[in-house]
């Protein structure tokens, strides 16, 4: 189905400014916030990296000026882990992001040749794995210098540390409470954090109503809401969607009563244009064992993995209302 929906759910908050721009605001040295003149901040294009480099980060690029009116850029860069990197990569993640600022300001002066300063970029990663941060934040910790020489090379090693937004550290108090947070934002970062492994996660969403309502009463609200109750379906087994729904239903209205369906929907659609029938398949099936737990015998199991395309839709279209399996899998 989808690679990562934990990139796509992070891609789909940053990648509009005035949600990304909370974010980094809550991140950054207070300092840097007052220094940087917000009202100019631009999502840059993804070819400011080449595809094979661009393929293994969140991709999420921002550029700002500093107040005063220097035509100096800021540059964000967002690079987004779910789990600490695996070998080959493990502990080289200043590694690459010094790749990654490297191509930058390749393209930069490229567009910039008359210029004689580069622009400042500040590497975020934003992690919310289940285990601490393994890597270095220090670059020049990834350097082979024996600790009796480094006083003598420090001046000429490359130095810069990147700044780590670690979910797991922050509590859910504070979350909420994030002053320069939209409503989205409050509450992606909330799924991020909790999102996979909590089956107490709708417990958890009861107590943050007030967010959902902050959420669904902004522009494209519902679309909004939809995206996250899809990520939810996606990355937590122990969510059933009738719950979910009476939820949204409860707390949200009745504006939110197709919400789940429609996240529903566009989860299965996204496995058809990936071209692939069984992955179809697979997501009814997990809404279903989700809906209906140990009542989804082996024989149930193969009646949808071998369902036509037109009789996976209409099985999709009951999921939330059938009461009973039969009544689901009527022809």
């Amino acid at each position: 189905m989808v690679h990562n929906p934990h990139d796509a759910l992070v891609k789909s908050l940053l990648a509009h400014p005035a949600h990304a721009r909370g974010v980094l605001q809550s991140v950054i040295p207070a300092p840097l916030v007052e220094a940087v003149d917000w009202t100019d901040l631009t999502l840059r294009p993804g070819n400011y990296v080449d595809v094979a480099l661009r393929e293994q980060f969140t991709d999420l690029l921002y550029s700002a000026t500093w107040r005063g009116g220097d035509e100096v850029l800021v540059y964000f860069l967002f690079e987004h882990q779910s789990a600490p990197l695996m070998a080959p990569n493990d502990g080289l993640m200043a590694y690459r992001l010094l790749r990654y600022q490297v191509q930058i300001w390749e393209r930069w002066r490229a567009d910039h040749p008359a210029e004689r300063k580069l622009p400042m970029i500040l590497p975020i990663v934003m992690y919310h794995g289940a285990t601490p941060w393994p890597d270095p934040m220090n670059f020049d910790a990834l350097l082979a210098v024996p600790p009796s020489m480094r006083p003598t090379v420090e001046p000429h090693l490359i130095r810069f540390a990147y700044v780590l937004h670690d979910l797991s550290k922050i509590s859910d108090d504070e979350l909420h409470r994030g002053a320069q947070l939209t409503g989205l934002a409050k509450l992606v970062t909330l799924l991020l954090k909790h999102g996979r492994t909590r089956a107490d996660l709708l417990q958890i969403l009861g107590r943050w109503v007030d967010v959902m309502r902050e959420v669904v009463r902004a522009a494209n609200g519902l679309d909004a809401l939809a995206r996250v109750v899809r990520y939810i379906l996606e990355v937590n087994e122990h969510v059933r969607p009738e719950a979910l729904q009476a939820l949204l239903e409860s707390e949200i209205g009745p504006e939110a009563k197709d919400t789940i369906v429609t996240a529903a929907q566009r989860y299965i659609e996204q496995g058809r244009q990936e071209g692939r029938q069984e992955g179809e398949s697979a997501v009814l099936l997990r809404l279903v064992r989700q809906r209906f737990g140990d009542a989804v015998d082996p024989h149930i199991e193969r009646r949808i993995a071998t369902a036509s395309i037109e009789q996976l839709d209409a099985w999709t279209a009951r999921i939330l209302s059938a009461a009973t399996l039969s009544e689901l899998l009527a022809d």
